[in-house]
């Protein structure tokens, strides 16, 4: 939230520490599966929504697949169902003692295995569905888009590790990174409220957390986050210079 300019010590806040913006969450995205880039419906700036398709990949492959799964699921199902009708016309039989029940065992594994494969023909089916979804990747969250790693026409491997596509940020609430001492680092609970200023804006923040170990770069001072709530339009950006005044 922007607050007015008015006077800090008037207030009670009385020190400023140097502090760096930082987007409150950083994801890389990208999809399980693999295949050829078609269409990237983003750009970097551009602010998403949660379920935006950002990414498209050729989809071909992915369909065909999800037609063999069901002619195979189908097939499956009705080897299921003749099998459990075989099952109860072998157990009428044998209840009228015209069979074994060595031919009743039998029918009773025909129909398990049928049922084992039917089963199994239905995770395929459920896995095929997922590599087509999987081939329009879409925005987690609703986000800023920060960076773009992919072009329409490369290629996506995702054999051994997934390649990231786009990277998003998101960028309610902001959040300032700062140094603090032991002191300070004893006397920060989360939810103190801080003051944030920006260049010449100014924002009413919040301490979000404080770290826990020393910087190996100085033993005696240790990290803290403070959150703040910037307006919608506005241009700040990770990386930026900040003061938090801290009480």
């Amino acid at each position: 939230m922007l607050v007015p300019a008015t006077s800090l010590a008037e207030e009670g806040f009385a020190d400023e520490t140097p502090a760096r913006l930082d987007w409150s969450m950083r994801m890389e995205v990208g999809s399980p599966v693999s295949g050829v880039v078609t269409r990237v419906k983003v750009q970097p700036g551009d602010r998403v929504g949660e379920g935006d398709v950002l990414v498209s990949l050729d989809d071909r492959a992915p369909k065909a697949e999800l037609e063999r799964a069901r002619a195979q699921e189908q097939r499956l199902k009705l080897a299921r169902e003749e099998a459990e009708r075989e099952y109860e016309r072998t157990r009428e039989m044998y209840d009228r003692a015209l069979i074994s029940s060595r031919e009743l065992a039998l029918a009773e594994i025909d129909q398990s295995m049928a049922r084992a494969a039917h089963q199994g023909a239905r995770a395929e089916l459920t896995q095929a569905r997922l590599g087509l979804e999987y081939s329009q990747v879409k925005a987690p969250m609703e986000a800023l888009v920060v960076a773009r790693h992919v072009h329409p026409g490369q290629v996506v491997q995702n054999t051994l590790q997934v390649q990231p596509l786009l990277t998003l940020a998101v960028v309610q609430p902001m959040v300032a990174v700062l140094e603090v001492s032991s002191r300070r680092a004893a006397e920060l609970e989360p939810g103190t409220q801080v003051r944030v200023r920006v260049e010449d804006q100014e924002f009413q923040g919040r301490v979000q957390r404080v770290g826990l170990e020393a910087l190996e770069s100085d033993a005696g001072s240790f990290q803290a986050w403070v959150a703040f709530d910037p307006p919608e339009d506005h241009r700040l950006r990770a990386g930026m210079s900040a003061w938090v005044v801290l009480p």
